[in-house]
Order: C-alpha cells, then structure tokens, then sequence
C-alpha cells in the first residue's frame, strides 16, 4: 500500500464518489454470514488484515490525540463487545457493522480530525477510501461486502442536511447525508457502525479523549455550528442551554461541561440519533449515559482542593490520559503539556475540574470492570490488534498508581 495523496483533493473527492454512488441497500443480500459467529470471525479477520498492511504505511501512534489507537482499540473492543451479545440481528448486517465500527476513525490517521471545517472529504470519507483499497486487495471478499464496509465506515459521520464548504484549495462543494434507511427499513450497517462510535462517544472515556484534542486550538461542532475550541474558555465549567452558548459577537462557544452534556443528551430514543437503538446496544448506551451526567454535574461542585490535593489529582489524571485513554507517546506527552496549561487556569476553575477529573476516574473504574466481565471468554488470540495493542485488556485495565489517589 502507498500512501494517498490527500492534498489533492478533488482526485480523492471524486475517487470517493464512485464509493458512494456503488452503493445500495440491495448489496446486503451478497454478504456472506450465515451465523452471528461466522459474520464476527469475518469481521475480526478482516479488521485484523486491514490494520496489518496499514500500519506498513501509516503510523497509529502519531494520530492526533483522542483519536489516536487508544480510540481505535476501544472501537475494536466495542465491536466485540456489542455484536458477542446483540439479539435478533441479520448476520449479513453484523459482518459490515463489526468491521465498519472497529476501523470508521481510521481516516484520522492522515487528515486531522479538527480541519474538517474546510475540507469537503473528511476523516470518514478518507478511511472509507483507503480501507476500500485494501480490501480490493483481499480475495476472501466479494464486491458488496467491499462496498458494504466502506460506505458503512464513510456513514458513520452523520450528517443531518446538506452544507456547503469552501474547501482548502478554494472550491466549494456540498456535503450530503448519507442514507441510513431504505424506506422505512433502517440500514442496519450504517446504524450498527454508529453504534459503535457512540459507545465511546459518552462515559469516561470520552471526558478524556476529549480533553486531549485541547492541546492547540481547533474548531469543534455543537450539532449546529463549528466553533472555536480554546483552552482557557472551554475548561470554563459553565452550564448553559444549548441558546446561550455563543460569545457577544453571537459566535457558538460552547464549554466542555456543555459539549459532553450534549452528548449525552443526544444518547436517547427521542433523538435522530438514537432513535432506533434496540437491545443491548441500550443497555450499554444507558450505562454510559448515566455516567457522564454524574461527571458533567461534578464539574458544577464547588470542593476547594488543598494544593497537595491537586497535585496528586493532576498526576493521577495525567497517567489516565496517558494509559488508558490515549496509550502512546504523543498521549503521554499531550497529557503533560495539557496539565502546564491546566496550571495557568484560575483556582476555582482548577477545583471544579480536579473534582470532575477525580469523578471521571471513579466511573473508569466501573467501566473497565463491566468491559474486562464482558471480554471474558474470548480467546487471546481475538484481543490482539496490530500496530495497536498485544492484548487490548492490558490498556482497558485502570492503573495501579491512579487508581490509588482515588
């Protein structure tokens, strides 16, 4: 494998196209699954394929933070985790969702996460494009399941109406959502891909990662907008309705209390994104759900830490970023820099923080309890990922020098 020049974007723009417009719902039908375990072997050799002939290339360990290979291990794991225990799914629907929700952040590994607002081919749209590739490569694959995993992968972004954006080099194009239904039959591929990215799009895992994506400034999306993230401003605990969340010049700026109750507030059955969440993807969306609200509201306390205090909860802090949540080189060091930047905040800002950091470990561990129960019984060969993790317990497992601080 080559690497693919992204700077040419209306090359890749178009080649991504010819993806999009190969797919139909009706390509289901030529999946090749006629058991749940036969569509989760596929899927867990497939993956681990894919992954191996990446890393020949590109480097996990350099993806910016929070997106990094603690993501994708936990992405992996998710897949595992969720297709082990769902009931009444489609096999042909489990192989492309498994797949599709283990690698769908693989993209970030060579366009940065938080340029998105000025290219048209994102994230999404780059790993569906260079997974495809490889999986051309594969002769185990037919055509359907091929397209099937790349359009699942590139889905897994979910826009909600078309918008136009002046790319980099100038030009303008217009994003449009992806189909996630056939009618009124739900594409489960597409769903179960998103499934698996909400899972750790909410709990403690995402409190962490993302914090770390704060180390430069970049723009982020409420749903609505893309606003501007700056340290400073967004570790300010505000909690405002969704309404007042913009500065005086009526720009969004929403906090990272707010940002992480959006999320949360979106993890329901009432939402678009939710809606037709079933089973034990609720059990699980649920769980997460509950834990990152007790978080948000942690960050509202007003606990005045002594200064050995902090000390020991910063340190405690860096070593989850560093071990858990992001487990690489630019973690750690991300993680480090980000508790320089967190010293320079205001005492109170510091406190509130330091009680929501102290919550969001204390949830970890429950987490990693339920998710290390859940992994029993799986094979060690199935909690390897190339490039990435030679078993994904070892990371999933709190630290022994955090967890004492607790």
């Amino acid at each position: 494998m080559e690497k693919y020049n992204f700077s040419d974007e209306v090359t890749a723009w178009n080649e991504f196209q010819e993806i999009r417009n190969s797919f139909s719902p009706s390509l289901y039908d030529s999946i090749r699954a006629n058991s749940r375990g036969e569509a989760i072997e596929r899927a867990i050799d497939v993956t681990k394929s894919v992954l191996e002939d990446f890393a020949k290339v590109y480097d996990f360990t350099n993806i910016e933070p929070g997106h990094g290979p603690g993501h994708l291990m936990r992405d992996y794991m998710n897949s595992l985790i969720l297709f082990g225990e769902l009931e009444g799914v489609n096999p042909k629907h489990i192989f492309p969702g498994f797949v599709g929700g283990a690698l769908h952040d693989i993209g970030c590994a060579v366009i940065p996460r938080y340029e998105e607002s000025t290219r048209a081919l994102r994230h999404a749209e780059a790993g569906s494009l260079l997974v495809k590739k490889l999986l051309d490569k594969n002769p185990d694959l037919n055509d359907a399941e091929r397209i099937s995993i790349a359009y699942s992968m590139a889905a897994h972004t979910h826009y909600t109406k078309e918008n136009v954006v002046e790319c980099i080099d100038g030009k303008k194009r217009t994003i449009k959502p992806y189909l996630d239904s056939d009618g009124d039959i739900p594409l489960w591929p597409v769903l179960f891909t998103r499934w698996v990215d909400r899972l750790d799009c909410n709990g403690p895992t995402f409190v962490g990662r993302h914090y770390l994506t704060q180390a430069e400034e970049h723009k982020d999306f409420d749903g609505v907008a893309h606003f501007d993230v700056k340290f400073g401003h967004h570790m300010n605990p505000l909690l405002r309705a969704f309404k007042e969340q913009v500065d005086n010049s009526g720009n969004r700026n929403q906090t990272m209390s707010e940002h992480m109750k959006m999320f949360g507030d979106s993890q329901n059955n009432d939402s678009i994104y939710g809606k037709h969440d079933f089973g034990f993807m609720v059990k699980l969306r649920d769980r997460q759900t509950e834990r990152i609200y007790k978080i948000v509201e942690s960050t509202q306390s007003k606990i005045n830490f002594s200064v050995e205090r902090e000390i020991q909860i910063r340190e405690a802090w860096t070593s989850y970023l560093a071990n858990n949540v992001e487990h690489s080189q630019l973690g750690e060091e991300t993680a480090k820099t980000l508790d320089e930047m967190f010293g320079e905040l205001e005492k109170g800002t510091r406190n509130a923080w330091c009680n929501a950091f102290l919550t969001t470990m204390q949830e970890y561990v429950g987490y990693s309890r339920e998710r290390l129960h859940m992994l029993e019984g799986i094979s060690e060969d199935k909690l390897k990922l190339p490039g990435i993790a030679d078993d994904i317990r070892k990371t999933i497992t709190p630290g022994k020098n955090w967890v004492s601080v607790l």
